[in-house]
């Protein structure tokens, strides 16, 4: 019995890794294969010749690889532009609803889950309407402020059952000291609440690094659009290029892959911690 449970975990896991890493393999396989061997008509499941051109061309300053490296830029800054506006508005709202007791507290977080289950769909058009009003299409800051708005009621509620399990003496020691509230929050929640920190950093770099139907709506220019779109945009409706596409999702997916697997520590850590009830 003991022997057949071992072998189901096993078994699990490798269909598990299957549907995880199959879709990535396979993408790069079909990156290194050659165009004309794409639809040959074979049962191999690798190409017999491999080339690396695609990769040659989104790395050789070609115009596709231009547009890629481009759409890589976009999207850092819309990257760098949601964490530092949402970081500090998370975690002041968090501390807020954690530490200080004022009436509708329980009221608010209550609707910051509600808001949660709201399709981004149900509300794209309203935004366009009100970025077209105002001019504010085609600019990363403002694209950057709708990322946050979405990220607000998620990393507000994780981040304030995170504040609630920081004991309280340890802010009555500082206030004791003549800290007032503002100095006490730097001095001592920050340090003690870096895991939820740098979870929350992580989710908002993730998914603003995979946003797609917000920025298609509000960032059509070159200079706004993040890569997610740009690969999109190499299959229209008269030629599809695979492999080109392939390795272009394949360059697109380093960088949140490797900050993903850095960080994983301090992302499950920080889930954990902020899922605790507040």
């Amino acid at each position: 019995m003991k022997y057949l449970k071992k072998a189901g975990y096993f078994v699990a896991l490798l269909v598990f890794l299957f549907l995880v890493l199959g879709p990535f393999i396979w993408t790069f396989v079909i990156s290194i294969t050659p165009e004309y061997a794409m639809f040959a008509k074979t049962t191999e499941l690798l190409p017999e010749a491999v080339t690396f051109g695609n990769y040659a061309e989104i790395f050789g300053g070609g115009r596709r690889g231009g547009l890629v490296l481009t759409g890589i830029t976009n999207s850092l800054k819309a990257v760098l532009s949601t964490l530092i506006v949402g970081i500090p508005i998370c975690m002041m709202s968090a501390y807020a609803l954690s530490r200080m007791e004022f009436k509708g507290r329980k009221l608010i977080k209550n609707l910051l889950l509600i808001t949660m289950v709201i399709p981004v769909m149900a509300t794209i058009i309203p935004l366009f309407r009100l970025f077209v009003a105002r001019e504010l299409l085609d600019n990363v800051f403002w694209l950057s402020l709708v990322y946050v708005s979405s990220y607000l009621p998620l990393i507000t509620w994780l981040m304030s059952n995170y504040f609630a399990t920081i004991p309280k003496e340890l802010e009555e020691a500082a206030w004791i000291d003549g800290c007032g509230r503002m100095s006490t929050f730097f001095r001592i929640i920050v340090p003690a609440s870096y895991p939820i920190i740098l979870s929350a950093a992580l989710i908002m770099f993730l998914n603003t690094w995979n946003q797609f139907q917000i920025p298609l709506i509000l960032a059509s220019s070159l200079e706004t659009k993040p890569v997610a779109i740009v690969v999109s945009e190499f299959m229209t409706k008269d030629s599809i290029q695979y492999g080109l596409t392939a390795a272009a999702g394949i360059v697109a997916v380093i960088p949140p892959a490797i900050t993903a697997l850095i960080f994983r520590r301090f992302l499950i850590s920080g889930m954990m911690g902020g899922a605790v009830k507040g």
